[in-house]
């Protein structure tokens, strides 16, 4: 294959290293491909008619300078005067200026093109901070529709165009990896002509043009992650492993205060069907929030101890890692196991932690990223289990798996997960899933208020008993959210200070466990917070949770902040509390938040608003390497790639893998 894609873009360009820092900043890489997919964002046009653009458009015209008026003072508007050929004066002005370029760059006498934004004011046409001033001859190439490109500050739209179609003018007809069968069968063009529409301006007015574009790109990126989960799952599955079969010296001394759900049971008969196969468990659990995953999971950590064998939990953050700690080792009292706790944010203890590890002698041993690092080695890892799996990207969960000797991993998502995102991300993990709650959970129920009522709110609440959760979406002060410590303030002056506490992710691991402990034993009765409790954390006593801005977090955020509170005995309350003025995909989420209780529900229809990488996080490593596809309306799509993939030439794959690095990152050779 031609390797020209994947080429660094300096070898084609002629840009100083400065301009070649920034495009490899603002691109995302270095090779001729990063630039490629750098695509634009909308067009606007560049009218060279004086006497018809429309205002604040930008305009383009050949101007003979005629005089400066530099200004007195530094902060007045430097002026330059500029005469058309027609003997139109225009004035072109600065705010944020170096009088002296100014006066080298436009020289009295001197003719130039100009172009940019452009007003009809009182004083006549003004051109505020033109981005193009160019000689004369160059009229041509600044009239007409232009790209607009994402930039970064200090690169300017014309250098991201030039090095575009410098490029695009380089590139040589790329054999395709699709065949013409293929191509001609679901209506596609061929990569080459996917990238060369992408970046003409004549694709952003035939609007289908782009799309048919588009969607090419996005199979192909589809069709790289079909292959990473392919060979994901086939170096799992060529790992050597034993047989963990239950012999019964830990499950038969365990105590349940409960009783098992028939999905909890169906669960744990996978579990232990996959363990004791001789083949490598690749499982994922998916239940609802309370749906009882935890009990599975620890359940499977006792067959992998039967087996004198190590097992570790993974969570996503320190809060929730230390609540695992803490009630595994409240189920395990009576079953003489060891067990640990490793936090990135305490070391004290850390070379004893390891030494005991290393030799066996910590049998469970829960964490967050901490596990990741280099110096945490196991004396026998049989069991890896991933809670909230998604927060972790798949090199994460591979750098556990070369930990174990018998590599099996144990997912877990309280997020349920779509049918489609089943297909297109998890083809790599035998799904199993917890739709029944233990028996004795109660619906929450569900209210929307606006915020113009929230003083009536406050009324309610200093009635009730409960402890209260105050979720909003912010920390620091901000122009359009409410932030943790305005709302405070509004709070206590209407509860005692000794009543009210914030929590939130910027703070020390020791002040939030100590906030979070005192919240535990009801030491006080409103705690405002991000959605750093979203996840895990469990206070019987809370009964009510009011999230703010409730119209700004996706339906499955929403579900799992609604998922703290009710975990106790008494009738539980979920306040979506809006701010005004509310969008039609606002008032859609609020009201099936209203109406609807089940999670899986509620995950098709997220999905259906949002897109896939809002769902789970474009930030989490899992997900950040998707650029191009969003499976809210895609599913057809991530049938095409299948296709493809069963078809490609085994030659073509590191080509094409090459050319999405971001993906390859996570690709097992």
């Amino acid at each position: 294959m031609n390797n020209f894609l994947v080429q660094p873009f300096k070898n084609f360009l002629k840009a100083s290293q400065f301009t070649e820092k920034l495009l490899e900043k603002c691109c995302l890489g270095s090779r001729v491909i990063d630039i490629l997919f750098h695509f634009p964002v909308s067009v606007q046009n560049r009218s060279g008619d004086i006497n018809n653009f429309k205002d604040k458009e930008k305009l383009t015209v050949i101007l003979k300078i005629i005089d400066h008026a530099a200004p007195r003072y530094k902060s007045s508007i430097y002026k330059v005067f500029g005469e058309t050929t027609n003997g139109d004066i225009i004035t072109i002005r600065y705010f944020n200026y170096n009088s002296a370029f100014i006066r080298r760059s436009l020289p009295i006498g001197e003719i130039f093109v100009v172009s940019g934004v452009a007003q009809r004011t009182m004083e006549g046409i003004q051109i505020t901070h033109p981005d193009v001033i160019a000689s004369s001859n160059m009229l041509q190439y600044y009239i007409g529709p232009e790209l607009i490109y994402p930039l970064i500050s200090k690169l300017q739209n014309r250098t991201v165009q030039y090095a575009v179609s410098s490029l695009l003018k380089a590139m040589p007809e790329i054999p395709d990896w699709v065949t013409a069968e293929t191509i001609s069968k679901n209506n596609l063009m061929t990569f080459t002509q996917a990238l060369k529409t992408i970046h003409n301006p004549r694709s952003f007015v035939d609007e289908s043009l782009f799309a048919s574009a588009k969607k090419r790109i996005a199979i192909d990126e589809l069709l790289v992650n079909q292959i990473r989960l392919k060979q994901m799952r086939e170096s799992i599955s060529n790992c050597k492993t034993k047989p963990l079969i239950s012999n019964g010296d830990l499950l038969e001394k365990l105590v349940l205060p409960f009783d098992l759900t028939v999905d909890q049971k169906s669960c744990l008969e996978d579990i232990k069907k996959d363990l004791s196969s001789g083949k490598p468990m690749n499982r994922l659990i998916q239940g609802d929030v309370g749906s009882g995953k935890t009990i599975v999971a620890f359940i499977a950590m006792l067959i992998a101890l039967e087996n004198k064998v190590q097992a570790t939990f993974l969570v996503p953050t320190e809060i929730l890692a230390t609540q695992h700690f803490e009630s595994i080792r409240k189920m395990s009292e009576n079953l003489g196991i060891k067990i640990d706790i490793i936090l990135s944010s305490n070391r004290r203890r850390r070379s004893e932690q390891i030494k005991k590890l290393k030799n066996g002698e910590t049998q469970i041993l829960i964490g967050t990223h901490a596990l990741f690092e280099d110096n945490i080695e196991f004396g026998k890892l049989g069991l890896v289990i991933i809670d909230e799996q998604h927060r972790f990207g798949v090199m994460q969960r591979l750098s556990l798996i070369k930990k174990c000797q018998y590599p099996n991993i144990l997912a877990m998502s309280a997020t349920p997960i779509p049918r489609t995102l089943l297909l297109g991300f998890y083809r790599d993990l035998d799904v199993s899933t917890i739709k029944t709650k233990p028996e004795g959970r109660k619906i929450i129920k569900t209210t929307v208020i606006g915020v113009s009522k929230i003083n009536d709110l406050i009324a309610r609440l200093r009635e009730i008993n409960s402890q209260i959760y105050w979720i909003c979406p912010v920390i620091e002060e901000s122009e359009t959210l409410m932030d943790i410590n305005t709302r405070y303030e509004y709070i206590t002056s209407h509860f005692s200070r000794n009543d009210v506490f914030i929590l939130h992710g910027k703070m020390k691991m020791q002040e939030k466990d100590e906030i979070i402990c005192r919240f535990k034993k009801g030491e006080f009765k409103i705690l405002i917070s991000t959605t750093v409790v979203e996840v895990g954390v469990n206070i019987l006593n809370a009964n009510v949770i009011v999230i703010e801005h409730a119209e700004r977090f996706g339906l499955a955020q929403l579900h799992q902040l609604r998922g703290r509170v009710g975990r106790g005995n008494e009738k539980a309350y979920c306040v979506l509390l809006y701010h005004s003025p509310l969008s039609n995909i606002g008032k859609k989420r609020l009201q099936l938040m209203k109406t609807v209780t089940d999670g899986f529900l509620l995950s098709e229809e997220d999905l259906k608003l949002r897109g896939a990488g809002d769902i789970l996080g474009k930030e989490q490593s899992g997900f950040n390497s998707l650029r191009f596809s969003d499976f809210s309306n895609n599913y057809d799509l991530i049938k095409i790639a299948e296709e493809i993939s069963r078809k490609i030439n085994p030659n073509n794959i590191k080509f094409l893998s090459d050319i999405f690095k971001r993906l390859n990152e996570d690709i097992i050779a």
